[in-house]
């Protein structure tokens, strides 16, 4: 009798750690379905969690990470390129969210293939934070700013997300425990539509690694 074949054999391959990345993914669809960059700023929390939840529990697998990495295409690739468009609307909005999307791939295929102690370019989290909160404080202060005028500052701003994100700078994977703590108030705060303290802290992440360089 011939050996039975596992057609199922993918509930063996994932863990724990696993579930919290398919949250990710699950939270970067609803950002896109909602139009709402809040299941982005969602989807960073389960991005660190399952990590972190991989070390503790000895879980690190080689499907982990790359499921991990499809995931964040969606959350942080897809999802803030996409809310970019819906609500600027402008060619150079749509060539923005293009640029960014496509460094963002770039940025995650090398990852996978590398094995170094830092992240070598600006983590697509970080970019998808940069361009989500940038993009939230124009429409939050659109009588103001008058974001119509702000296509060229919105392409140069993203551009340059791109860029740090497929460059060869090196970031620190582990912040300090009082960076994480203004980091999680700032997101906690952003989830009721003040995004101005994530923004800073993704600005202040960005220039770390260029000025730290």
């Amino acid at each position: 009798m011939g050996r039975k074949i596992k057609i199922f054999r993918i509930r063996e391959m994932i863990t724990v750690s696993d579930y919290l990345t398919m949250v990710n993914i699950l939270l970067g669809m609803l950002a896109v379905l909602f139009q709402d960059f809040r299941f982005i700023y969602l989807a960073l929390v389960f991005d660190a969690l399952d990590g972190y939840v991989a070390r503790k529990t000895n879980t690190v697998t080689d499907f982990g990470a790359q499921l991990d990495s499809l995931c964040d295409v969606v959350s942080f690739g897809v999802a803030p390129s996409y809310l970019l468009y819906y609500y600027f609307g402008s060619t150079w909005s749509l060539v923005t969210s293009l640029i960014f999307l496509l460094c963002g791939a770039l940025r995650l295929a090398r990852f996978n293939i590398l094995n170094v102690k830092d992240f070598v370019g600006l983590p697509i989290p970080a970019g998808a934070l940069l361009l989500s909160t940038f993009s939230e404080m124009i429409l939050k202060y659109d009588e103001m700013l008058g974001y119509y005028h702000w296509d060229v500052g919105i392409f140069t701003f993203g551009a340059l997300i791109g860029l740090l994100m497929i460059s060869d700078i090196t970031y620190p994977k582990y912040p300090g425990r009082w960076h994480l703590t203004i980091f999680g108030i700032s997101l906690v705060l952003s989830l009721f539509n003040i995004p101005e303290g994530l923004f800073i802290c993704a600005v202040g992440y960005a220039l770390y690694g260029v000025f730290h360089r």
